[in-house]
């Protein structure tokens, strides 16, 4: 048992800023070390899309600090691979924003994802 309190209805609270956005998602298989791309799906999740904090946006690569970027507080795990063109994409107000790092904060219910506007 956790002594860490479980914070995730934070994240879904509309109270709090909460609201639904749409993720793409691909999906596939590993086949020799090589993804196989099957069907994309989109998913519906609910969540707190903020600006970053003046010490987020070091988790912004360089490349990508010139883009708009957004962090997502979220109970849906958001996800991203590193080398492969694979990663969830957010749609929030019509742009895009791909997910170039998420942390999981699995004892307190939850996802931190950072994003960067394609």
């Amino acid at each position: 048992m956790s002594l860490l309190p479980d914070v995730a209805f934070l994240c879904d609270d509309p109270d709090l800023g909460a609201q639904e956005f749409t993720v793409r998602r691909k999906t596939g298989t590993w086949v020799a070390g090589r993804f196989i791309p099957g069907e994309p799906e989109s998913l519906t999740p609910v969540g707190n899309i903020q600006s970053p904090t003046p010490e987020q946006l070091e988790v912004f690569p360089e490349g990508v600090r010139k883009n708009e970027k957004k962090v997502i507080y979220t109970t849906t795990m958001l996800y991203t691979t590193e080398g492969e063109e694979i990663s969830d994409v957010v749609i929030w107000h019509g742009n895009e924003y791909k997910i170039i790092r998420a942390d999981r904060w699995d004892d307190w219910g939850y996802c931190v994802a950072y994003a960067a506007r394609r």
